[in-house]
């Protein structure tokens, strides 16, 4: 498709280094671009001149610069969570790619598509102690779900279709059926750019001219519609005393189709629906019958946990957060049917469990109603209103000086259509335990791929980078980890408000065996002297200290456009532990 245009040496061949880099960098952005590349997030270097620049250059697409890699790299991973579509990352060379590597861990366990561009030396530095130069092949290794090698730019057609070849390829694997980060690793030999040189608009439209009709084509790439298989089909509907469970599914915030399937499909099976926080359905109560979410309470009672095993469980994504529901899962020797693309193995139980490949549509309009067993349903649905009445009732004795009631408040108070990220550790297991069903219609989010505290700001920002009103719940140490993502904040057009938990440590410690130790403070509970309203002064990032339930309901409801904003909750990580115990203990022996 380019032979007629290289055959009169008109745009690449006769070109200087730095222009042939250039345009290279102009084709390579572009056909990312027709593909449905929207944003693109660099960090600062000069290797990566080339991509840096027709980023900017291109009004096709959103460009960002940020100063660190790390807090980049989480920035393109928030962004990729919540629209569903990849983000081209962008670094030099050297061990700037290195600092990627944790984003590109939790994409690859979490199945977020990215575009991940390590720029190289030219190979004749390699292995010569040059400036800057490490050997970047499948740096990522397994945790990349395709690697790249370009060659170095040449002046040729054939080069030209290689490169947009590849780059069809890497966008399309990005969003496979398994999802995740694509590696390409691109050399450019020096100089890399000029001073005062261009691209003339005559020669960049004949340069892309040529491939418009066939690029411009390709804007989506998606997986088909599995049929499940129908013996399995019908051994999972021939159970009355079933469970659906919901767990971490973020991803289903971005299928509209999502809700409507599941209801049906728990309509059509007449199971109750188990919801994790970190999925959509606990945000859109209305359109469930049946859907449960104080498991982690009332399943305390030893009686009404024997009473309420299920002989079958329809699991759609990972395994939700608690511990004590998965410790009751394994158990209740249920037979497991795990709904998905049966490439990925999602049982840490290692229960009795068959893959069931398909899709959630595919499950609602295959299935035929089953005859429900209405003492199951009524089980379960009274003993979730039992404990949510019970808990409504307690929480009214606390402020938010525990660090339970500020995740139950969030979930009353939020605007419709906002998203809330959630940080590792505690912020995430409270929310679990103490969301409360609405319909708000909120998207949830939080990095549990790999469960780590770091990137927690980062992923946030990237996350509110769709303009919708967000909200980040993080204790103290996960938001020091990575307060350097603020650095940013003045250039960032985004809402986003960062309740920040200061419990003078790692709070989640505090549940286990090492907390009566002597040396658990300065080991693990690791408190840090920081004047949280200096900080954010430093970063120009607006500050409050908010100390009751009605004034953080008032500031959440005052906010009105964009900004990031600070409001910082003090609690005491020891008394919370033993209020979680004292309200966990009004459930053990309720029968």
């Amino acid at each position: 498709m380019f032979k007629s245009m290289f055959d009169k040496q008109s745009i690449l061949e006769n070109k200087d280094q730095a222009t042939l880099n250039c345009l290279v960098g102009e084709l390579f952005v572009e056909v990312l671009v027709r593909l449905g590349l929207d944003l693109v997030v660099t960090a600062p270097g000069s290797r990566s001149t080339p991509i840096t620049l027709a980023s900017a250059r291109n009004d096709k697409v959103k460009c960002l610069s940020i100063l660190d890699e790390r807090s980049a790299a989480f920035y393109a991973l928030g962004a990729a969570k919540a629209t569903g579509k990849p983000v081209l990352l962008v670094c030099t060379s050297g061990t700037a790619a290195a600092n990627f590597f944790p984003a590109v861990i939790e994409a690859k366990m979490s199945s977020v598509p990215l575009i991940v561009v390590s720029c190289d030396r030219p190979f004749e530095l390699h292995d010569r102690s040059a400036e800057q130069t490490i050997d970047q092949l499948r740096l990522f290794g397994n945790y990349a779900v395709g690697f790249y090698e370009f060659g170095l730019p040449e002046a040729s057609a054939s080069y030209a279709d290689y490169l947009r070849q590849s780059l069809v390829h890497a966008f399309s694997q990005s969003l496979g059926i398994v999802r995740g980060p694509v590696h390409i690793n691109l050399p450019f030999r020096d100089p890399v750019y000029v001073s005062g040189m261009d691209i003339s608009d005559t020669d960049r439209s004949e340069f892309f001219s040529q491939f418009a009709t066939v690029i411009g084509k390709i804007t989506e790439c998606s997986q088909a519609s599995l049929s499940v298989d129908a013996l399995l089909l019908e051994k999972l509907a021939s159970h009355k005393k079933g469970l659906i469970l919901v767990g971490n599914a973020q991803e289903l915030s971005h299928q509209e189709s999502a809700i409507e399937s599941l209801s049906e499909i728990s309509d059509k099976l007449a199971w109750p629906i188990v919801a994790d926080v970190l999925n959509p359905l606990r945000n859109h109560q209305n359109k469930f019958h049946h859907l449960i979410t104080g498991y982690d309470w009332f399943l305390r009672s030893e009686k009404r946990s024997k009473d309420l095993q299920p002989k079958a469980v329809l699991q759609v994504g990972a395994l939700p957060t608690s511990k004590d529901l998965r410790k009751w899962l394994k158990g209740a020797e249920a037979f497991h049917f795990i709904l998905g693309n049966g490439l990925e193995n999602k049982d840490p139980l290692n229960a009795l469990s068959v893959p069931l490949r398909g899709t959630l549509d595919s499950l609602a309009f295959q299935l035929k109603s089953s005859t429900p067993d209405g003492d199951w349903l009524s089980a379960w649905s009274e003993a979730d209103e039992g404990a949510q009445n019970q808990l409504e009732d307690k929480l009214k004795e606390f402020d938010i000086d525990f660090e339970g009631a500020i995740a139950h408040t969030l979930s009353k108070s939020l605007a419709e259509g906002s998203q809330v990220c959630l940080a590792n550790s505690m912020s995430v297991r409270y929310a679990e335990l103490l969301w409360k069903k609405n319909d708000s219609q909120t998207r949830v989010f939080c990095n549990r791929g790999a469960n780590g505290i770091d990137g927690t700001v980062s992923t946030a920002l990237g996350i509110a980078e769709t303009g919708k009103p967000s909200v980040l719940l993080t204790g103290d140490l996960a938001f020091l980890h990575d307060s350097n993502a603020l650095l940013n904040a003045g250039n960032h057009r985004l809402d986003l408000t960062i309740l920040l938990v200061n419990n003078q440590g790692g709070g989640i410690f505090e549940h286990l065996p090492i907390a009566s130790d002597a040396h658990f403070e300065n080991y693990f509970a690791t408190p840090q002297a920081v004047d949280y309203s200096s900080l954010c002064a430093a970063l120009s990032v607006p500050y409050k200290q908010i100390s009751s339930r009605q004034a953080l309901d008032k500031a959440l409801n005052s906010i009105s456009g964009q900004g990031i904003r600070v409001f910082e909750i003090k609690t005491d990580r020891k008394k919370d532990v033993k209020t979680l115990h004292m309200i966990r203990s009004l459930f053990t022996d309720n029968t």
